[in-house]
């Protein structure tokens, strides 16, 4: 097998590999959405990326980060959200997590935003969960992946799962002076990067390999 070929055969592998989409945005906690009378410097910074893998499967992944000032004290101890699907039956199931004390919601009432489809809290429970101390404390990150059911699992983004700013709704409590605050997330004003999904990364590999391999048996 000459080289040109062998880089064809490899390009070709990694376009069938790339047939499933992969996609990323950035959400922020928006302020204003406080339901206090006003914001009490609870902040959250994350991303949503979303992998469709098969028939009607896809994989979910939460990356958050605690960004409250330390004067502002306190935990984030749930996550909930929509799934922007055709699919009345959509469901997000919480897989793993790089804290096991947050689990799985299922639908989860999280007043005053709404009841939303899925999520993940202490004991699985968005507005209260025991000791919020146990949550996601100022400076430390987690890591949540939600294994997605739906009819329409391969038109699905992570757009899908953060809306237009009602989708996500996110509790902290334990702040100082026993404070604690709800808030939705927003898709970061400042930076969104969407990576190319797969096979648009791969045509390009297959575009240039094969001037590459032209230009190779041109010059034999």
């Amino acid at each position: 097998m000459n080289i040109g070929t062998r880089c064809l055969l490899v390009a070709s592998l990694a376009l069938c590999a790339g047939s499933a989409s992969a996609d990323m945005v950035d959400f922020v906690s928006d302020s204003s959405s406080t339901t206090n009378s006003s914001w009490t410097g609870a902040e959250l910074t994350g991303s949503i990326e979303y992998n469709y893998t098969s028939g009607n499967n896809g994989v979910l992944t939460f990356s958050v980060s605690n960004t409250s000032d330390s004067s502002v004290g306190g935990f984030l101890t749930g996550l909930v959200f929509n799934i922007d699907s055709a699919d009345s039956g959509a469901s997000a199931t919480l897989s793993s997590t790089t804290d096991s004390d947050f689990q799985n919601t299922g639908s989860e009432a999280a007043n005053p935003f709404g009841t939303f489809d899925a999520g993940a809290a202490l004991n699985a429970n968005w507005t209260g969960g025991g000791n919020p101390s146990r949550g996601l404390g100022i400076g430390s990150s987690l890591t949540l992946v939600f294994s997605v059911m739906a009819s329409d699992a391969s038109s699905l983004s992570a757009m899908s799962f953060l809306g237009d700013g009602d989708d996500i709704a996110l509790r902290f409590r334990g702040l100082n002076n026993n404070a604690s605050d709800k808030l939705l997330g927003m898709e970061d004003p400042e930076l969104n990067v969407v990576p190319l999904p797969a096979p648009v990364l791969a045509g390009g590999a297959m575009l240039g390999l094969g001037l590459g391999v032209r230009r190779f048996r041109g010059g034999k």
